[in-house]
């Protein structure tokens, strides 16, 4: 190995989780320790750090390094090493509350599907529990998904909406005058898709992280949202359920790398979020489990 395991971990927690702060804390080390190794693993990689738009990336070429965690993620598979596994902003509490011993957890906070996918194939972290449709083909080369829930998709209001007074007879076309919640373009493609086929995400919100804060960004209360059975108590303001079909169902995938798809540590992990999943289907009548 070109660094230690120890050392490269604290480059790959601090881009990972954002913070030297909390990749100190999951490490078990000081900030200090954690700021020495991310500069002596930059320096023998070549690469400098930065972070521009609020989430850290290399410059330089990261070939050798992407190597390396190739060698080290086998080693923490193997070796009883902690593991590392991301998952969805509502999707995390949900099924890692609890969570097998040996695995580290993320922030839970993402709101786009590309950065965790980025950190899964070059082995910065070892699992993510993605967002379906917003994932890998299953043709991919390197990762492999394995599917857990199924549910569907709800345009909310706020009550007092103008749209409830409409009852039963609202359609698509009274939605579409007023503005739908969005995320920036192409977080969640597949969905970004359909919504926007039916008139709707018209209101980008430029926010990268899950906040609680963040519905404090609305322009105004007549906004139309998205929601499932999982993130209807997220909302501050109670949302009402609007009497119209979406045609887009989601729901969460394990994805890992296709290398480690028959290890007993993937399997045992495996059997624990089915086990979430059934009991995620008998708390809300909405969800199927695969």
């Amino acid at each position: 190995m070109v660094v230690s395991i120890d050392s490269l971990a604290c480059l790959d927690y601090l881009i990972w989780l954002r913070s030297g702060s909390a990749a100190a804390g999951r490490l078990g080390l000081t900030q200090p320790t954690v700021s020495r190794n991310v500069s002596r693993v930059s320096e023998i990689f070549g690469i400098e750090l930065v972070k521009p738009n609020g989430e850290w990336d290399l410059v330089g070429d990261t070939t050798l390094l992407n190597l390396e965690r190739s060698v080290h993620q086998r080693y923490r598979w193997f070796h009883e090493l902690p593991l590392r596994i991301e998952a969805q902003y509502y999707s995390g509490p949900l099924f890692c509350d609890g969570l097998l011993s040996g695995w580290h957890v993320g922030n839970f906070d993402f709101l786009e599907v590309h950065t965790p996918l980025k950190h899964l194939r070059e082995g910065v972290i070892d699992a993510w529990i993605g967002c379906y449709p917003d994932i890998p083909d299953a043709s991919d080369s390197d990762l492999i998904c394995i599917h857990l829930t199924r549910l569907p998709v709800h345009l909310v209001v706020a009550r007092g909406h103008p749209l409830l007074e409409l009852g039963d007879s609202v359609t698509f076309e009274d939605v579409k005058r007023y503005p739908s919640l969005a995320l920036p373009d192409h977080a969640f493609p597949k969905v970004q898709e359909v919504l926007q086929g039916l008139g709707l995400w018209n209101l980008p919100l430029n926010i990268q992280r899950y906040r609680d804060t963040w519905q404090e960004k609305l322009p105004s209360a007549l906004v139309v949202g998205y929601a499932t059975s999982f993130v209807m108590h997220l909302f501050k303001t109670p949302q009402v359920v609007l009497p119209l079909r979406v045609p887009l169902e989601v729901g969460d995938s394990l994805i890992v790398r296709r290398d480690y798809v028959d290890h007993p540590r993937l399997i045992e992990l495996l059997g624990y979020l089915k086990e979430k999943s059934l009991e995620l289907a008998r708390r809300f009548g909405d969800v199927r489990t695969l």
